[in-house]
């Protein structure tokens, strides 16, 4: 079973446990990072405690401030802290406020911290990620919601199991190429539509001929858009041609993975001997995958 899955089932569960209805979000917080202790110990044996709880807390409020189905408590709660949260342009100044404000409620733990942290994140297009003792805001990126986690449920053995096989597959692509691919394992349990794959990151080191330096691949993310793709209101869903009425085409969704992942490895192997923006016309005259220019990309071209 994967982490991430295991994790956002648990807060689905938790959020509606009728033995919670009178509580609230903070105390169903609490009993989340319990629960899913409980889970992880059965499933997986012992883990570190404190990366576990800081998992459980940022997917809980990620959840809270995205759920599709909010408690009246809930309604209230985020109505309260994004209006609030949304005056600050600095998150310090948002924090210095809110500690002063509710000096007798706030207590300087994990679950307070993360309430602050995601409701000026939810109102800045930001996203909270966790590391092994701290909290980061990146660039706010599509949420997958827990409806759409519930229609891929089914599949997901199979479908983990697949992005496996092919993986290995285009990893000996990149060996016969003269590329290696490399991982190492990352503090973080993931987002379910990464399958996995973004809790390592992959590093690609150029042919000997070449004179670069290794290059990240963001595996995880082509994952996420080849099963559960943005929407057009942001949210990710369940891609229409994949997985049509609710049963997986694995015709299709072997079809483009390939695909996907070959663009990636095509686009490295013209970079090898041209500049980046020529080999991205000559793999779009090829036929293959090229996404915008990121910005990274744009200054080795500049250099």
């Amino acid at each position: 079973m994967l982490p991430a899955f295991l994790l956002r089932a648990g807060i689905d569960w938790i959020r509606h446990d009728e033995k919670l209805k009178d509580s609230n979000p903070y105390s169903r917080c609490q009993q989340a990072i319990q629960t899913f202790s409980d889970l992880w110990r059965q499933q997986f044996g012992r883990s570190d405690d404190n990366l576990l709880e800081l998992a459980v807390v940022t997917s809980y409020w990620n959840e809270f401030f995205h759920a599709e189905d909010p408690l009246q408590d809930e309604k209230e709660w985020r109505e309260g802290l994004v209006k609030r949260s949304s005056r600050y342009d600095s998150f310090e100044d948002w924090q210095t406020w809110f500690k002063k404000e509710y000096i007798k409620l706030y207590k300087d733990n994990n679950i307070w911290n993360c309430i602050l942290l995601t409701a000026w994140a939810h109102t800045h297009q930001y996203d909270v990620k966790y590391g092994e003792e701290s909290w980061k805001f990146s660039p706010s990126r599509s949420y997958l919601p827990t409806s759409q986690m519930w229609r891929l449920e089914p599949h997901l053995p199979a479908v983990a199991d697949l992005f496996k096989e092919l993986w290995l597959e285009e990893m000996r692509a990149y060996d016969a190429a003269q590329f290696v691919v490399s991982e190492s394992p990352l503090p973080f349990l993931g987002r379910l539509e990464c399958l996995g794959f973004d809790t390592k990151q992959f590093s690609v080191s150029w042919p000997p001929r070449s004179n670069k330096a290794s290059e990240i691949l963001d595996v995880g993310e082509m994952v996420a858009n080849i099963v559960l793709p943005q929407g057009d209101d942001w949210y990710r869903k369940l891609d229409s041609i994949i997985f049509a009425n609710d049963c997986v085409d694995i015709t299709a969704l072997v079809n483009r993975t390939r695909y996907v992942f070959g663009s990636q490895r095509r686009l490295l192997e013209l970079s090898v001997d041209k500049p980046v923006n020529e080999a991205r016309m000559q793999a779009l005259a090829e036929g293959w995958l090229v996404g915008e220019l990121e910005e990274k990309d744009s200054e080795k071209k500049e250099n």
